[in-house]
């Protein structure tokens, strides 16, 4: 990460601001002012002279693909952006799936005085602002579904609190609304998933609750042992019309088999994440979770320039990404909506 600080200028000269309302894609956004940029000319200075340098921990609750594709993105975002050591520090600690150790991480980056802590899903999301509350170190979430509940985030257009980030609510939605595209008679959908999953658990309960207002009857597997995760696809497949997987580390770590057993007994199987879909499930829109680490990236950016938490409102996705498993859908004789085919990624 060593770049020049004319670079950094540069690129902050026509680096866009998150301000005004809760972003959607599409949204113009204005330049950084003159004012802005000589507080990021002063900033690079004081980390190139040696001084104190921007502080953030980044906290991941575990390993997992997309959440492993979003702290990647964030580092190279950062690196494009020309910061190195001395204008930024940074912590990375990954909490192994454990609740109770990203809380100690959170609470030791308070305590060490952080400027930021940027928080990777929502399990750590939520032990980050629990333990910033009342401090001075801010926030920034990444790949949280609803920021209102999960972290109380009343205002997503000026956020207070000292909570901003990357929203990506309308996925689990826009995955039974494609069901329904494919099977407009659709009327049983089995949920498979882990309920210990911390991942998955808002998902789960936004898939119950959609649901219900769509009139289609969800049957639940629980999953506790991946092992037993084909057996388990069997047995809802026999009483589903499809079949529906939040994001889940469980179920991941069998995925190609379960998928084998949805295939066996002809039930498209929807996902919230792209790795199960390159297993062999059917289907998934998802956010790009690359891209939510480019947006987190950015948000640090301009906060360690001077910015506000108020001025940089939650991004919230307006649509997810569809991805297509091409073997499943021939082996299934799937038809999806053409327009959904033209924009879909193929696995």
């Amino acid at each position: 990460m060593k770049k020049t600080l004319c670079g950094l200028l540069a690129l902050l000269l026509v680096f866009s601001a998150l301000s005004g309302c809760s972003k959607k894609e599409g949204d113009q956004e204005p330049s950084v002012s003159q004012s802005e940029s000589s507080a990021a000319a002063q900033q690079g200075e004081i980390g190139a002279q040696g001084f104190q340098s921007y502080q953030i921990g980044l906290v991941q609750y575990q390993e997992y693909a997309p959440l492993d594709a979003a702290r990647e993105a964030f580092m190279s975002r950062l690196d494009e952006w020309g910061y190195d050591e001395g204008r930024l520090d940074i912590d990375y600690q990954n909490a192994g799936g454990d609740l109770e150790k990203a809380g100690e991480i959170c609470e030791k980056y308070v305590r060490d005085k952080k400027n930021l802590i940027v928080a990777v899903s929502a399990p750590a999301a939520r032990q980050a602002v629990k333990a910033a509350k009342g401090s001075g170190t801010r926030v920034v979430f990444v790949a949280v579904s609803d920021p209102a509940a999960t972290l109380e985030v009343k205002d997503p257009a000026r956020p207070e609190g000292g909570v901003t980030g990357i929203a990506d609510a309308p996925c689990t939605k826009a995955a039974v609304d494609l069901a329904l595209q494919a099977n407009p008679n659709l009327k049983t959908f089995g949920l498979l998933f882990d309920p210990s999953c911390q991942l998955g658990g808002t998902a789960a309960e936004a898939f119950r609750e959609y649901c219900e207002e769509k009139q289609i009857t969800v049957l639940e597997g629980q999953l506790t042992d991946p092992k037993e995760g084909a057996q388990q696809m069997k047995e809802l497949c026999a009483k589903a019309d499809a079949v529906f997987t939040p994001v889940d580390t469980t179920v991941a770590q069998n995925a190609a088999e379960i998928a084998k057993a949805a295939e066996a007994a002809k039930k498209p199987w929807y996902v919230s994440s792209e790795d199960l879909v390159q297993a062999g499930a059917l289907a998934c829109v998802s956010i790009d979770y690359a891209e939510a680490g480019n947006k987190a990236a950015d948000m640090a950016v301009q906060l360690a320039v001077g910015k506000d938490v108020p001025e940089l409102p939650v991004y919230a996705y307006e649509a997810g990404q569809v991805s297509v498993n091409q073997a499943a859908m021939s082996a299934l004789a799937m038809e999806l909506p053409e327009e959904v085919l033209a924009t879909a990624n193929y696995y």
